[in-house]
């Protein structure tokens, strides 16, 4: 699930501003219908609504049967011929003003995301470095002339801390293939749950409860597939901590691990043909062990080469500390249905201080040199993404 994205498009926002300083001061303003959601005030002036209203400041359709353009809109050159670079079918569109000094609460805007077809795009036409909009617990910083889809199904708030009003264009889209491009190949932070784990566990102690020989059947295998779940979303949150990038994606094809590519440096996962979790941490080894500049070209199955295989010995050595890092049991990555019946024998081996891949980890400066310091020693490392090129530099010396 793709929580904010900021998009590749190039805005002239200077243009937007100077059409739309006027309407600052303007007496077409209407205060937000949602009074609940928020204090102080937020402003609402509709541009594109059910049936072209001027004066609805709805976003939704309710009895009207399609969108369309306001008298004000087609009042505003700049900002209609702006609005003709989104490609797709637009719903509503409105200027939202929140003024100095007010907060948007915690809210949710149920079933608009990107993954259920509607998205809703903000443009920042004014706003202040005082503005805190926050996805969830992150905090995305918007600047005037950007354009982000945010996931408003996440719970979401803002607060206005600054000086001056902070007015966003936002438009609510219809995805299609140019939107779903535009959203996917941006700047993204992704998440993945398939289900809510509070509600799912609730469920799983309900049915616990009843203790019939169905329930607890059942039960059984939600806990299963939660923790399942949970492990994933651990470990595409670390990926993402660390700097590396990802994507979920539908797989076509085999892959030399199921449900698992590279492509362009990223980690490609189909989560319902992933048949191991431990097998990311595996793959992104092999893509926060190489420098930015050879990691941009990595891409499915690697060749074999003197970068590639020592890259392996290094993925295998990371993806240990890694799991010793997270907390999961190594065998989750060392299963034994993967490194040719031998991961069982790896975890011995590395438990029992045996390690190899370790020296290449060293010389890539990504973990302490032995010998460093009492607590600092493999598995604990420095960088857990490689920042210096050595392949580059070497080979510039020889």
């Amino acid at each position: 699930m793709i929580c904010f994205s900021k998009l590749n498009l190039r805005i002239n926002v200077h243009l937007l501003q100077q059409e739309l300083n006027d309407l600052l001061t303007g007496n077409q303003w209407m205060p937000h219908y949602n009074t609940a959601n928020y204090t102080g005030n937020w402003h609402v002036l509709p541009l594109r609504t059910p049936g072209g209203n001027s004066e609805n400041p709805y976003a939704e359709l309710f009895h009207h049967t399609h969108f369309e353009n306001t008298a004000l809109l087609k009042n505003l050159p700049e900002t209609s011929r702006f609005l003709e670079n989104f490609e797709c079918e637009k719903f509503s569109i409105r200027l939202l003003n929140l003024n100095a000094g007010s907060v948007i609460k915690v809210h949710r805007d149920i079933e608009l995301a990107f993954e259920q077809g509607e998205a809703r795009l903000h443009i920042p036409i004014f706003t202040n470095p005082g503005v805190e909009f926050y996805v969830d617990e992150d905090r995305v910083v918007m600047n005037e002339g950007e354009c982000w889809y945010i996931n408003a199904n996440i719970k979401h708030r803002v607060a206005n801390n600054g000086l001056a009003d902070r007015i966003h264009l936002v438009i609510d889209c219809k995805v299609n293939t140019w939107l779903t491009k535009m959203i996917t190949e941006g700047e993204k932070k992704t998440i993945f749950l398939k289900e809510d784990p509070e509600a799912t566990q609730q469920v799983i102690t309900s049915l616990k409860m009843a203790n019939t020989d169905c329930s607890n059947e059942l039960a059984d295998q939600m806990e299963k597939e939660l923790n399942h779940n949970l492990l994933i979303a651990k470990l595409l949150d670390f990926i993402t901590e660390i700097g590396l990038q990802y994507q979920l994606e539908t797989i076509e094809g085999e892959t030399f691990l199921p449900g698992l590519k590279l492509r362009d440096g990223e980690l490609i996962v189909d989560t319902d043909k992933l048949l191991y979790p431990g097998d990311i941490l595996h793959e992104a080894g092999h893509l926060a062990c190489m420098p930015a500049e050879i990691r941009r070209q990595m891409n499915d199955s690697l060749p074999s080469n003197n970068i590639n295989d020592g890259g392996e010995l290094m993925a295998i050595a990371w993806s240990y500390a890694a799991s010793v890092h997270l907390g999961i049991d190594p065998h989750i990555v060392f299963h034994d249905n993967g490194y040719k019946g031998g991961g069982q024998s790896i975890v011995e081996n590395f438990t029992q201080g045996r390690f190899f891949g370790v020296p290449l980890l060293q010389w890539n400066g990504m973990t302490y040199p032995s010998g460093h310091g009492a607590d600092l020693f493999f598995p604990k490392m420095f960088h857990w993404t490689c920042q210096q090129n050595v392949y580059t530099t070497n080979t510039a010396e020889e």
